[in-house]
């Protein structure tokens, strides 16, 4: 299917928007004891594939554009700083497939889609490279909940099949950031994320590993 690419083309053109867009506003000065970061990228999980009719066919939902954002506390230190995070990703993905039935002339068509959240929460570091602290690279990890939405609608015969779980995890990022306003900084970062969501019931796994690349801006720093 084509769809994957017209979503990360769609993505892309999103992060550029978002660019232009954050020029509009200014973050000269900012007077709130928080950080607050807006993140719009897309994951790849490894192999999230979902068997239809008895493993038939299969609905590739492995990559799931995702926007997002995190707040975190005002980092202690200087260059060095450190401090805690709180932050949630929302990501949906459609796709529809079709087959012959068990090889047959009878074309199945299904209409497949997910959405998702996660909620994550931890650690974060950061050290700005050079000494007027135009960049910076960070780095935050720690527990995750993630909850996942799985609907199939096929046309023969007229049903669907549906799927919500709940899951825990783990996620790790990292990214680098350059300064645009005197308080606002752009960058790219990824974001490793390992869950336990049980979606045997559908026909897909009972776990969850991705890797996520996204564009972010972070005002308050």
């Amino acid at each position: 299917m084509k769809i994957n690419t017209l979503v990360l083309t769609g993505v892309v053109s999103l992060m550029l928007v978002g660019v232009v867009r954050a020029e509009d506003a200014t973050y000269d000065t900012w007077n709130h004891n928080y950080v607050v970061q807006a993140l719009l990228g897309a994951v790849q999980y490894e192999n999230l594939k979902i068997d239809v009719d008895g493993g038939e066919a299969e609905v590739d939902l492995s990559i799931i554009p995702q926007i997002g954002a995190g707040w975190g506390t005002v980092p202690k230190g200087d260059h060095f700083q450190y401090g805690l995070e709180c932050s949630f990703l929302l990501g949906f993905m459609a796709d529809d497939i079709s087959f012959r039935a068990g090889g047959g002339s009878t074309v199945v068509n299904v209409s497949a889609s997910m959405w998702m959240f996660d909620i994550a929460g931890g650690p974060y570091a950061s050290l700005f490279l050079d000494k007027n602290k135009k960049v910076r690279i960070y780095a935050a990890g720690g527990p995750l909940l993630t909850y996942a939405n799985y609907r199939a609608d096929a046309s023969i015969p007229e049903e669907d099949h549906s799927e919500s779980v709940f899951g825990l995890g783990l996620y790790a990022r990292t990214g680098i950031e350059f300064r645009i306003y005197e308080a606002g900084m752009l960058g790219l970062g990824v974001r490793g994320s390992w869950a336990s969501v049980d979606l045997a019931e559908v026909g897909g796994k009972s776990d969850l590993t991705g890797m996520a690349a996204f564009i972010s801006f972070t005002a308050g720093l």
